[in-house]
């Protein structure tokens, strides 16, 4: 389409926007009617706009069902912390860790395959077609897998609270607590620097020299760090009893090894890419796990996590629309890995003000 950086990275953004409009409806909807039969909605839509994205016939239809991609999108992470809650309630770390794997499986199996699947059928709305159809597919096993959690009598009465509990005067405490705010803050750096890189990594590297199939291989290192970071600090921190600790390391290691994205060889970018990954994602691991264990939101979990994953995807909706902006008039990355990293040390400041909430608090 001959679009601009800042254009092609709106694509992206586009998606982000409806998650920030929409989660905190979606998470209020999965704690009413439950997270399987969201998550059955959900995927549906994401199924059948991701299908359509193929039948784009300009960049403003391409935008327009992109959106609606991330409506269905907006849905998944507040119905998945609450159906891990409720199936899980013993090892929410561990589970959490587990499912947060699914994002950077995906992203992996994009980064690597999307080259050759482009060589393969042609053109970019094949492409499309490609991913819809499994997008379509994942939507029909989930309406026939899947089913509600079954209830226990007190789970049920728990459940009845809950939905009392969904009132706008106990939605407004809610945002009094002071630790949403914070982690809402975590969430803005960290995924909107491990999002910025995941869709601004393979431009970057091609812009060095490097061919289509070997850029997605490193850029690839960026999902797999995302993908050993969720069980990794997830158990680590269960053992520990501890969650700041992790938030402090992860946010001072974070900022430079993004800076040093911009300035290592590439053997050395396989490695930093990783780490980036790995720290920028640990510290979303946490933001998942931490309203899990916060007294002042018992039972308004996928609320929760609605609000701070809805607010936090300010920084994924932003950041590449800035970063392509700083690429199409300086002409380079670096001045754009620069704001990421200074971003991503913000992590640290923030972190130092977070209340412990592992078992060892007291």
């Amino acid at each position: 389409m001959g679009l601009l950086y800042a254009q092609a990275n709106f694509v992206f953004s586009i998606c982000i926007l409806a998650l920030v409009l929409l989660r905190i409806p979606w998470g209020l909807l999965s704690d009413r009617i439950g997270p399987s039969a969201t998550l059955k909605l959900a995927a549906t839509i994401m199924g059948v706009f991701g299908f359509l994205r193929g039948f784009a016939i300009n960049y403003e239809t391409l935008l327009i069902f992109q959106l609606f991609l991330g409506i269905g999108f907006a849905a998944i992470l507040p119905s998945l912390s609450k159906l891990v809650g409720t199936l899980f309630p013993k090892k929410v770390s561990f589970a959490t860790g587990v499912y947060v794997a699914g994002f950077p499986i995906g992203e992996i199996t994009a980064l690597i395959l999307t080259p050759f699947v482009l060589e393969s059928v042609h053109n970019w709305r094949n492409v499309f077609f490609v991913y819809g159809i499994f997008g379509l597919i994942l939507s029909a096993l989930w309406w026939t897998v899947a089913k509600e959690p079954a209830r226990s009598k007190e789970e049920e009465l728990a459940h009845k609270a809950t939905l009392r509990a969904l009132s706008k005067e106990k939605f407004a405490r809610l945002l009094r607590v002071k630790e949403i705010w914070i982690l809402t803050g975590l969430c803005i750096c960290a995924m909107g620097c491990y999002d910025t890189l995941v869709v601004s990594l393979p431009d970057m590297l091609e812009l060095e020299g490097i061919s289509p199939e070997i850029a997605g291989l490193v850029a690839s290192m960026l999902p797999l760090g995302f993908l050993l970071a969720g069980p990794t600090v997830g158990t680590l921190s269960d053992k520990l009893g501890r969650r700041k600790p992790f938030l402090w390391v992860l946010g001072l290691v974070s900022g430079p090894t993004i800076l040093a994205i911009a300035l290592f060889s590439v053997v050395s970018l396989w490695v930093v890419i990783f780490v980036a990954g790995f720290c920028t994602a640990g510290i979303v691991t946490l933001v998942l796990i931490v309203p899990t264990e916060l007294s002042e939101v018992a039972g308004l979990v996928a609320s929760s996590v609605g609000l701070i994953s809805s607010l936090g995807n300010i920084g994924p909706f932003l950041f590449p629309i800035a970063v392509g902006y700083l690429k199409d008039t300086t002409g380079y990355f670096f001045p754009a890995m620069v704001m990421l990293a200074i971003i991503a040390e913000i992590i640290l400041i923030l972190g130092l003000f977070m209340r412990e909430t592992g078992r060892k608090r007291t």
